[in-house]
């Protein structure tokens, strides 16, 4: 089956295979494709955890601190209210199969979609506020 939709948020495309009209609310999956070097900055969810499983590439997950490995077909957790990220530490292209309870932050992502971090950082943030999302340095 085909995404639902797909945008590029700061570069990176994002394919919704799953989302909250889908579930009515309760879950929603999407594939974030992760170019070298690519992936969001620290952050944490007040609503959502999230599941990662890898697809391929050279994952990195970010965790208490601390970067580690995850291998293709192996799986990571972002619980909600903890600083999490993931990076390609790899030189190809890589995907991450994204799971997250309760849907929403797929909407998250799809508003953020129109912006560069570059210019737009203020409308960023304002809308990361409203859905619960905060960013670390």
């Amino acid at each position: 089956m085909p995404p639902i939709k797909t945008f590029k948020v700061f570069g990176e495309r994002i394919d919704v295979l799953v989302n909250a009209a889908t579930t009515e609310g309760a879950s929603a999956a999407i594939i974030q494709h992760i170019p070298p070097g690519g992936g969001p900055p620290p952050h944490s969810h007040r609503h959502e955890d999230e599941t990662f499983y890898v697809l391929e590439g050279e994952i990195e997950f970010l965790h208490e601190g601390e970067w580690s490995p995850v291998g293709v077909g192996d799986t990571a957790f972002g619980l909600r209210g903890v600083i999490h990220s993931f990076r390609n530490a790899g030189t190809t292209a890589g995907r991450v199969l994204i799971f997250i309870a309760p849907a929403g932050l797929e909407d998250y992502l799809e508003e953020i979609s129109a912006y560069s971090p570059a210019t737009d950082m203020p409308k960023i943030v304002e809308i990361s506020k409203r859905f619960g999302i905060t960013f670390y340095p």
